[in-house]
């Protein structure tokens, strides 16, 4: 069986030397690029599943990186960064990005995150059903499409996976540590929470007509997220 493709992107040759142990040791294969435009060469070139990017980088940052492969791919991209501020956070997020791993890196937990993408991009562990609809919204799981109003409408692997983890559930409540775990498939810590609160308000700006006044993805003030009444 092949070994899942990762690419490693960041100049800091020390940090990819032990990235790339941990990584080939969890049974991935490893790319590096030392910048922004060597990992566009990379993701154009060579077969990937996963992309790991430094923020800060020469030539071309991170964030930069992650808008132009979000453009053109859904592959699952996790950003590493010395920023945990929220609002770096929300800044990667709406770059795009599927998860966001602040430094210094705890081998496991890099694993564990990467894994936890993987199985969400791959669908794993999800109810074998063709089609998900609640009002003009409908899923499509075979082709990971969203259709609002017979318009597809692009969004990323997490983005699909946390609309099917409600749309499979309509009118529960999920807290946001109950999506962390579920959807994100890890659990929680502080920074986390900015990072769910970032994405249900960049899908609501895709799906909704009014992202102020969602009819589809709910705030329950207190308590969490829910689809529709």
């Amino acid at each position: 069986m092949r070994k899942p493709s990762v690419l490693f992107v960041d100049d800091d040759l020390d940090i990819q030397q032990a990235v790339g142990i941990t990584l080939e040791t969890a049974g991935f294969e490893v790319v590096f690029a030392e910048n922004g435009l060597q990992a566009l060469e990379k993701f154009r070139t060579v077969g990937l599943d996963l992309i790991i990017l430094d923020v800060m980088m020469p030539v071309m940052s991170g964030l930069q990186v992650c808008k132009i492969i979000r453009q053109k791919s859904s592959i699952p991209i996790l950003l590493l960064t010395a920023k945990g501020r929220e609002e770096d956070v929300v800044t990667g997020i709406e770059a795009g990005a599927d998860d966001y791993v602040i430094k210094p890196l705890r081998p496991r937990e890099l694993v564990a995150r990467i894994q936890a993408l993987m199985r969400r991009s791959n669908g794993h562990g999800q109810p074998n059903r063709k089609r998900l609809a609640y009002d003009n919204l409908t899923l499509d799981l075979d082709a990971h499409r969203v259709i609002y109003r017979d318009k597809s409408i692009p969004v990323s692997p997490l983005e699909f996976q946390l609309l099917k983890y409600l749309m499979q559930n309509p009118g529960t409540v999920f807290s946001k540590e109950d999506l962390l775990q579920n959807v994100w498939g890890y659990a929680s810590s502080g920074s986390d929470m900015n990072m769910i609160e970032a994405t249900v308000r960049r899908l609501r700006k895709k799906v909704e007509t009014d992202p102020s006044n969602p009819k589809y993805i709910k705030t329950v003030w207190g308590s969490g997220y829910r689809l529709g009444d």
